[in-house]
């Protein structure tokens, strides 16, 4: 059996629900109870309770044959497939069977979630037909990262950074803010992934029943956009275009950019969108509807203004500078 994506299987007609936006990237799970037991995950060996969410999402099994049909009768109902693992027995084997399936019948580019450890497993997925490998960081921070995820940050960053120089332009990693990192140590941990050039997909912080970190908050709004803005800014900008500095308390203070450029940049580059693959939207899988808007789903045109004003004013009133910088301190 695979899991999918309870907005996947309802784009594909196997499953009747109501969506405020529809997924443009097909979401796949496979894999058992995990192995590993990062405390903010629903999918850790130790959840209590129901195991059948990943985020926000629930994700439900479907037969493989019926999987595979349903994707062959719907050309153009997305844009990826995307496929998340557990660290459980058997997984990386049903990947190197099914991706070739999935691609033959969706005829789409796909990215595969797993945590590589070896070129090998890399060169066998890419040759399976896997167009980008993710590795999850998730924990952007060194002193945390041992008791939220296991293991070091600096291992984890080594890990991604040798694959992305071996596989250039085909690995991409996930960072989660708002569990316990403070602004810095996740920029710098972007900045880093960026010039080694790995794809960086950023996820708010969800609390998710059952966890580790249940009663846990998600990050701060402000905070959360400043990420997004700067990421926004190594995607479209060359890097001596800016400057990142950060006050005594580590939070990002200047982006060494005046208002008028921000506010340019963002009307030309909504920011606060879903970032992660190209097709990538995943609709409320940090967000409750009606709720707190980490990422849109897709650029809101009649709301686009509204919300960059918002940014623009919790900035100021954060003390955030704007002037234009030289140099920077960061």
């Amino acid at each position: 059996m695979v899991r999918a994506s309870i907005g996947t299987l309802t784009v594909l007609g196997l499953r009747d629900i109501r969506m405020d936006a529809a997924p443009t990237t097909a979401y796949l799970m496979i894999g058992g109870r995990c192995a590993s037991d990062c405390a903010y995950c629903g999918q850790g060996r130790n959840v209590v309770g129901d195991h059948s969410r990943l985020s926000r999402i629930s994700w439900p099994e479907v037969d493989e044959d019926q999987l595979i049909a349903a994707f062959a009768a719907h050309p153009g109902a997305f844009q990826r497939v995307c496929f998340q693992t557990t660290a459980s027995r058997g997984v990386f084997r049903q990947l190197l069977s099914l991706v070739p399936r999935i691609s033959q019948a969706s005829g789409l580019p796909v990215s595969v979630s797993y945590r590589v450890t070896r070129d090998e497993e890399a060169e066998q997925l890419l040759d399976a037909g896997v167009e980008r490998i993710g590795i999850a960081i998730d924990c952007c921070s060194e002193r945390l990262y041992p008791t939220i995820r296991g293991g070091t940050l600096a291992d984890a960053e080594s890990l991604v950074g040798s694959l992305s120089e071996r596989y250039p332009g085909r690995i991409t990693t996930h960072l989660i803010i708002g569990l316990g990192e403070d602004e810095m140590e996740a920029a710098e941990l972007m900045l880093e992934m960026r010039h080694a050039g790995v794809l960086v997909s950023l996820f708010a912080f969800t609390p998710v029943q059952g966890t580790q970190m249940e009663h846990a908050s998600p990050p701060l709004l402000l905070a959360y956009r400043k990420l997004q803005f700067l990421l926004g800014l190594l995607d479209q900008e060359d890097e001596e275009c800016f400057h990142v500095a950060y006050d005594a308390t580590n939070r990002i203070y200047s982006f060494g950019l005046s208002e008028a450029r921000m506010r340019s940049f963002l009307k030309r580059h909504f920011v606060f969108v879903t970032h992660g693959c190209l097709g990538c939207n995943r609709p409320f899988y940090t967000e409750v509807p009606g709720g707190t808007m980490f990422n849109f789903p897709s650029m809101p045109s009649e709301k686009a203004r509204g919300v960059i004003d918002q940014f623009i004013r919790d900035l100021k009133a954060d003390g955030f500078e704007f002037a234009e910088r030289q140099n920077s301190e960061g």
